[in-house]
């Protein structure tokens, strides 16, 4: 390879290198992006409405999150409040979009009776209040929606191994932001007594704007245990 030849290679090299950086918003990096899901702490916040803070993260029932649920934390009809963090990196360039694809059992996996379903009298999805300090929204002010469509079932609910899909657009990602999304599900019952477990999931993400790109996000799950503990709401007074 002759000394000329050389030179334009690396000229050439240095020359896509700078365009790439000047056109940097044309350049979605999905690298530029992990991801944290988990449920708000069930004693934090009115199961009426859903609510909770990440905040630290600090672990526990009664502090800002929790990796596992509990039945008898809870009662048929009570809205259960999931947080997923979204860090992007400093060195990321441009603003991004991204799509957050969740996953919620419509069935308990022994006997059937319960399933986490579509909040019809509440919001499916919203950036987190700005009380909670996990938040850190540099540059444009991110923003989450769910994507049209995509709120389905795959089958009936309380019939295993039905399924509650629900995706969420978060836009405004800068770098060095710390967002937390919230997204909200409701505890149907069907009056049986269901035994076993239900589940949570962070399925995958990826950024969508301003170009495609996959967000490894690993496989993560929120469990959501003993729900034969699930409280039955009070009857009405007479």
């Amino acid at each position: 390879m002759s000394r000329l030849f050389k030179k334009s290679l690396i000229a050439s090299a240095v020359f896509a290198a700078g365009a790439a950086q000047l056109l940097g918003t044309a350049y979605a990096a999905g690298g530029d992006f992990s991801l944290d899901f988990v449920a708000a702490a069930p004693l934090t916040y009115d199961h009426t409405t859903g609510g909770g803070n990440y905040n630290q993260r600090l672990v526990g029932r009664d502090k800002d999150i929790v990796e596992s649920l509990e039945g008898g934390d809870f009662a048929c009809g009570d809205t259960v409040t999931f947080l997923t963090q979204i860090r992007v990196n400093a060195g990321a360039v441009g603003t991004q979009t991204i799509r957050v694809n969740l996953q919620f059992t419509a069935y308990s996996t022994g006997q059937q009776g319960v399933a986490l379903v579509d909040n019809v009298n509440g919001f499916s999805a919203a950036i987190n209040s700005l009380n909670d300090s996990g938040n850190v929204d540099n540059g444009v002010q991110a923003a989450a929606a769910v994507v049209d469509g995509s709120e389905i079932y795959d089958g009936a609910p309380f019939i295993k191994p039905t399924t509650f899909y629900r995706s969420v657009l978060v836009s405004g990602l800068d770098a060095g932001d710390k967002i937390v999304l919230r997204t909200d599900t409701a505890i149907a019952c069907n009056g049986q007594s269901p035994t076993g477990n239900m589940q949570a999931r962070l399925a995958s993400a990826q950024v969508v704007a301003p170009a495609s790109d996959a967000i490894s996000t690993g496989d993560q799950t929120v469990p959501f245990k003993r729900v034969g503990d699930i409280k039955n709401p009070p009857p009405p007074p007479k």
